[in-house]
C-alpha cells in the first residue's frame, strides 16, 4: 500500500511538472491546448485493438528498445530512435502507439502535428526542438507524431513556401533525432496515411527508419474488431446488448472496411436501439438484421465524408 502511494505521489508530481514546463513553453510559442498532450500512465494495450496482428508482433518487439536498451548493446548495436506506422485511415495507428507507452511503461507525448503546424512560425521547428528535449529529460518516452505528413505544410502554404519551410521544419527535427544519445529511453513513432507527403530525410537511416504497415483489415480482423467493440460497449452499459451475431451474413458486405468505419456502424446500431426507446419501443437486443441497416446506412454516406475529408468539395 505504502509503495502504491508512493508511485501514486510520484505520479501526481511528475504530472505537475509537465503542466508547468508545457504552460511555460505556451507562454513562448502560444497555447499548446489541443496540439500536445501526455499521458503519465497510458492504459490501453495491445488486446485493445483489433487484427493487425504481424504489426502488434513488431511492436511488442519495439518495446525492448525502451525496456532493456542494454540488451542491444550486447549484440553490438544501438537501440532504434525512431518508427514509422503508415496505413490508410482507421487502422488503428493511434491506439497501436499508446499500446506501445502501455507496455513500455513509458510516457506517451501525443503531439497533434495538423493542429501544431496551423499556427506555423518561423519558431515551429523550435518548438519541435523543445519539445523532444522535455520528453528525453523526463524518462521512458514515447513520442507520437500525429499526422506527419502535416510536417510538408501543403494545408498551409503554396508549393514553393511550403516546401521551402517544410525542409527547414524537417530540419529542425532531424537535428534533434540525431542528437539524441543511444542510453536515451525515448522512441519517436510518426504515423501517416500519405507516404508521398513525407521528406525522405525523416527515414533515413538512424531516425525514423523501421516502417511498419498497418493495412485495412481481412475478414478474420474485422470479426475480432466487431467482437472486441461489442464487448466493450456491453461492458460500458453493464447488461448484454446483442444477440448473436451472424457473421456469414456481415462480414461479405464489409469489404474494405477499417476498424473506425466499424466502430461508426456500431454506434449507428446502438444509436438506433436509443431512439427506438426514447420513442417508447420495448428494448430488444440488437441482431444480425439491426447491424446490417446500420451498415447499409454507413455505406450511403460513406463516399461522401470521404469526399469531405479529401477536400473534393472545397
Amino acid at each position: 500500500m505504502a509503495d502504491r502511494e508512493k508511485g501514486n505521489d510520484q505520479e501526481w508530481a511528475l504530472q505537475r511538472r509537465l503542466e508547468d514546463v508545457f504552460a511555460k513553453l505556451g507562454e513562448k510559442f502560444g497555447d499548446l491546448t489541443g496540439r500536445v498532450e501526455t499521458q503519465i500512465r497510458p492504459t490501453v494495450t495491445f488486446d485493445d485493438v483489433g487484427g493487425v496482428r504481424q504489426a502488434k508482433a513488431e511492436l511488442r518487439g519495439f518495446a525492448v528498445a525502451l525496456t532493456n536498451p542494454d540488451l542491444y548493446a550486447q549484440w553490438g548495436i544501438t537501440p532504434p530512435k525512431g518508427l514509422l506506422l503508415y496505413g490508410p485511415p482507421g487502422t488503428g495507428k493511434t491506439k497501436l502507439t499508446q499500446a506501445l507507452a502501455t507496455a513500455s511503461g513509458a510516457i506517451f507525448y501525443h503531439l497533434k502535428l495538423t493542429n501544431l503546424t496551423s499556427k506555423f512560425g518561423a519558431n515551429t521547428g523550435e518548438l519541435l526542438q523543445e519539445i523532444l528535449r522535455i520528453a528525453t529529460g523526463e524518462g521512458t518516452a514515447v513520442l507520437f507524431l500525429d499526422e506527419a505528413e502535416a510536417l510538408s505544410l501543403e494545408h498551409l502554404l503554396p508549393p514553393p513556401q511550403a516546401r521551402e519551410a517544410s525542409a527547414r521544419l524537417v530540419a529542425a527535427l532531424c537535428e534533434k533525432l540525431d542528437a539524441m544519445e543511444p542510453s536515451t529511453r525515448v522512441l519517436v513513432v510518426a504515423t501517416t496515411t500519405r507516404t508521398d507527403a513525407l521528406d525522405p530525410t525523416l527515414v533515413a537511416p538512424g531516425r525514423l527508419d523501421h516502417l511498419i504497415e498497418i493495412a485495412l483489415p481481412d475478414t478474420d480482423d474485422q470479426r475480432e474488431i466487431l467482437e472486441l467493440i461489442r464487448g466493450r460497449t456491453e461492458k460500458n452499459a453493464g447488461r448484454q446488448l446483442f444477440a448473436p451475431i451472424d457473421y456469414d451474413k456481415v462480414l461479405p458486405v464489409m469489404g474494405g472496411m477499417s476498424g473506425a468505419d466499424i466502430s461508426v456502424i456500431v454506434r449507428r446500431t446502438l444509436e438506433a436501439k436509443v431512439h427506438a426507446a426514447a420513442a417508447g419501443v420495448p428494448p430488444s437486443l440488437v441482431t444480425t438484421e439491426n447491424v446490417l441497416d446500420a451498415i447499409d446506412g454507413y455505406k450511403s454516406v460513406r463516399g461522401v465524408v470521404e469526399k469531405i475529408r479529401y477536400g473534393q468539395y472545397l
